[in-house]
């Protein structure tokens, strides 16, 4: 709250860092730059930060984790931006990198490449592909970093499942954004469920369990995505026909309709 030249801010700190500090800095930093005039004179020496400090014992690192991700909850930017360097974040980083691709596990401003995977689009793949909750991956996306982030981002969760999920994913969601003509008004809806069944063909192609997904076949995987990816799609894209006509009994849905039903998840039980 800014009441003259006096600028009032909260953060938190212990050394416990909560990521809000920089947003401190910098709004003092444009706050004092708009301020003009004799009233203005004293300038930074006029400048108030409120602080709140954390008392802790010692050796409690995962404590202050758990404080600095609650005082940070209702802002997903600074969830992703903390996560950023979470031990299963680095690890993941690396295990992409060793595959070919370059994992985005912080914000760059730099242009994007095919084989560039950001941290928030791996969210919505991996939990639409492999969590089977793709309505969740697309309506929850402030909870993907928060709520979801250990059902998202599991201990056993390899770069290969990652990388995997994501390109299933973005040929779904190509289809979402560039549909064909012909292409059924669902899809417009149905990214995160047409790649979810996509990963089920994946995995029966390769003959394996999730778990079983890793560095040792990652190329076949991928191969069969280059290959048989569109076929995948298509097919996804009759099973999801089918599940509709199911839970509608065959009559026309509206668009309204469609969108409720796909934010609801209403399809899961026919298709999984």
């Amino acid at each position: 709250m800014i009441d003259g030249s006096r600028l009032r801010m909260e953060s938190s700190s212990k050394t416990l860092s909560t990521g809000r500090i920089p947003q401190t800095s910098k709004t003092i930093q444009s706050t004092l730059a708009e301020l003009s005039g004799p009233e203005h004179a004293q300038g930074l020496g006029a400048a108030f930060v409120l602080v709140r400090l954390y008392q802790v014992p010692r050796d409690s690192s995962s404590f202050v984790q758990t404080i600095t991700y609650a005082t940070n909850s209702q802002n997903p930017v600074d969830l992703k931006d903390l996560r950023s360097n979470d031990e299963r974040q680095r690890q993941l980083e690396i295990s992409v990198k060793n595959l070919g691709y370059e994992y985005r596990r912080q914000r760059s401003e730099g242009t994007l490449t095919a084989k560039d995977i950001t941290v928030g689009v791996a969210a919505e793949a991996v939990l639409s592909v492999w969590r089977q909750q793709p309505q969740v991956a697309k309506f929850r996306v402030k909870d993907h970093f928060g709520k979801f982030y250990d059902q998202i981002f599991t201990r056993d969760l390899s770069g290969a499942q990652l990388v995997s999920a994501v390109l299933l994913f973005r040929i779904a969601e190509n289809r979402r954004r560039r549909p064909p003509p012909g292409t059924p008004d669902f899809v417009r809806y149905a990214a995160g469920f047409l790649a979810m069944i996509m990963g089920m063909y994946l995995l029966a192609d390769l003959g394996v369990e999730l778990d079983h997904l890793d560095h040792r076949n990652f190329e076949q995987a991928r191969q069969l995505i280059d290959t048989k990816g569109e076929a995948y799609l298509a097919r996804a894209v009759v099973a999801v026909g089918n599940a509709l006509k199911k839970l509608y009994g065959g009559q026309p849905v509206s668009l309204q309709r469609l969108a409720a039903t796909f934010r609801r998840g209403d399809l899961l039980e026919y298709l999984r």
